[in-house]
């Protein structure tokens, strides 16, 4: 098992041996964001620009507008902090950077809120040009890499600081959009990104022998392909969605207007962190906001016995 900012990492390094025009910019947490492996490979193509990301973001649609391929480096809660750059430097311009957040959600534990990249995904919604990609494990990561250095638009990459076990078989290819069903079930569809989705699928068991068996898509992409999206909830009866992020302005904002526009009459809860989150273990933390298996365990079986008689047809 390993956090899927060591595979970007692993793969950054691996795919600037064949793109000359990958260049990072970082902010001083190279160990952090594992983009040490690329200064010690590629050091004449690594920007070190120290605690200062707007700095940054401004030097990296520059390199952009040059016809490079920057990856801008920071933890996701300080990046996205840097929101005005961000829309005025790489929105507005249409500049080819990959904003690179790690460290999303609560597992970076003791921090505490200062540092949680917890409202990354709201902020960076409001973009209209920019792609959000937030990979569940090792697999889809080389291929979200690959995909990002194989076009220019900008782009939000959004990753964990915990170990993630590999949910996808290693043939897996990622399709830009595309929910994935890794888990059929029937009544209830749960949607995640990134750390939940394991989370979820561990819960299957203890769920099987209660009777509920949801299906698990992972939307590691946005803006999703609504129609897709769309004829998976019309398979369902129960929308449950839950995510390492604000409950506000996320993945159930989301997937909340695809729901209303097509008209769904579907039964619809969302969980996530409701206030600005807290320092802890990371362990106590999850269990504190009901996002660890035993959490998930709770709400799916609270939603499957809630009693949908008067919900509208």
């Amino acid at each position: 098992m390993k956090a899927t900012r060591d595979w970007f990492g692993e793969s950054l390094a691996d795919l600037a041996a064949e793109h000359e025009d990958i260049v990072v910019v970082n902010c001083d947490l190279a160990s952090a964001t594992k983009t040490a492996a690329f200064r010690a490979r590629f050091p004449h193509r690594f920007f070190e620009v120290g605690i200062a990301e707007a700095n940054a973001v401004g030097v990296a649609a520059g390199l952009a507008q040059e016809g490079l391929r920057p990856f801008v480096a920071s933890f996701g809660h300080f990046l996205t902090g840097k929101y005005l750059e961000i829309f005025q430097s790489v929105g507005l311009n249409d500049a080819g950077v990959v904003l690179v957040g790690t460290h999303a959600g609560l597992a970076i534990g003791k921090d505490g809120p200062t540092q949680m990249g917890l409202r990354d995904v709201a902020l960076m919604r409001t973009l209209p040009n920019v792609e959000i990609l937030h990979p569940v494990d090792g697999v889809e990561t080389r291929e979200m890499m690959r995909h990002v250095v194989g076009h220019r638009r900008p782009t939000y990459l959004r990753l964990c600081r915990q170990p993630q076990r590999e949910v996808h078989d290693p043939r897996h290819r990622f399709v830009p959009g595309a929910p994935d069903v890794l888990h059929a079930g029937r009544d209830v569809v749960v949607f995640s990104m990134g750390g939940p989705v394991g989370v979820v699928l561990d819960a299957l068991d203890t769920l099987a022998a209660r009777g509920i068996t949801p299906t698990v898509v992972n939307v590691s992409s946005l803006p999703v392909d609504a129609a897709a999206l769309g004829d998976i909830v019309d398979a369902h009866r129960r929308v449950f969605v839950i995510e390492d992020h604000y409950v506000r302005g996320g993945l159930a904002d989301e997937i909340a207007r695809i729901v209303l526009d097509r008209g769904h009459r579907v039964a619809f809860r969302a969980w996530g962190v409701p206030d600005y989150g807290q320092a802890g273990d990371p362990r106590d933390l999850y269990a504190r906001y009901r996002l660890d298996r035993d959490g998930v365990v709770h709400h799916l079986t609270s939603f499957a016995d809630a009693d949908l008689a008067t919900a509208p047809r």
